[in-house]
């Protein structure tokens, strides 16, 4: 019998200030996010459902688009995990709307 997960993960306890596309742009980026974080579940087959709450920043910070590109596009794009398995794991909770679409676009656009 297999136990099926379900991980909550909030952007805020990673940092109060994501900030950039690469590791190199500071130890905050969305590739270190995407590394240190996220990568694991979406490898895992126990782990079916990934919730990523992004309204757990700093006061008036606002995410750039270099960092959601690439934790979440690149997922598929540089760790090969198929974009179905994306799609059908991920959750994102915010109340900014355009986030999550900006984010599901994408996962979408990614190859």
């Amino acid at each position: 019998m297999t136990t099926s997960r379900v991980i909550d993960i909030r952007v805020g306890d990673f940092s109060k200030t994501p900030y950039g596309r690469h590791a190199a742009d500071g130890k905050h980026s969305g590739e270190r996010f995407r590394e240190t974080v996220l990568r694991q579940h979406f490898e895992n087959q126990a782990v079916s459902v990934v919730n990523v709450h992004l309204d757990t920043l700093a006061e008036g910070y606002e995410y750039g688009s270099g960092f959601l590109e690439e934790a979440f596009g690149g997922l598929i794009r540089v760790c090969g995990i198929p974009k179905a398995v994306v799609e059908q794991k991920l959750r994102v909770f915010t109340e900014q709307q355009d986030y999550a679409e900006d984010i599901l676009a994408y996962v979408r656009a990614a190859d």
